[in-house]
């Protein structure tokens, strides 16, 4: 199977720092795959706030689910090791968006990780998919 690369952008939209936990550590004594994908997620929740929301898994009637997600791991990492967190938006449309993060650690000057995910605003209560809300679009745009 060929490697799939995921292609970093321009520029980033938010940058967050997450050292890691203890729990983040597998039996290999390095971070676990499988906690690259909840970094990620508490890079969103961070960002998500940061434009003023005080509810970050839901606002304006409308959350976010994820539809599909990519993971590149570049090296490995260790307990303790200061992560910065880059988070960007991309392809932003009608009921959906891509969020790229780009993780680098900071005690190795390296890059840890890339992940894509595509997400889909939705509505819990009527379980469906809604149009991207305005005031999102508003306050991205503010930043972005």
């Amino acid at each position: 199977m060929p490697r799939r690369i995921i292609s970093l952008p321009e520029k980033f939209h938010f940058t967050t720092k997450y050292t890691v936990l203890f729990s983040d550590i597998n039996g290999a004594n390095h971070m676990g795959a499988d906690r690259v994908l909840p970094i990620a997620s508490e890079t969103q929740l961070r960002f998500i706030k940061s434009l003023g929301y005080k509810n970050a898994v839901l606002f304006e009637d409308a959350g976010l689910i994820m539809v599909h997600s990519e993971v590149q791991y570049i090296s490995e990492t260790d307990y303790a090791d200061e992560l910065v967190i880059d988070l960007a938006i991309e392809n932003l449309a009608e009921k959906s968006l891509d969020f790229v993060y780009r993780i680098f650690n900071k005690n190795k000057n390296k890059e840890t990780a890339r992940i894509k995910t595509s997400m889909l605003f939705f509505d819990y209560d009527e379980k469906k998919v809604v149009a991207v809300p305005k005031g999102f679009t508003d306050r991205f745009n503010a930043v972005g």
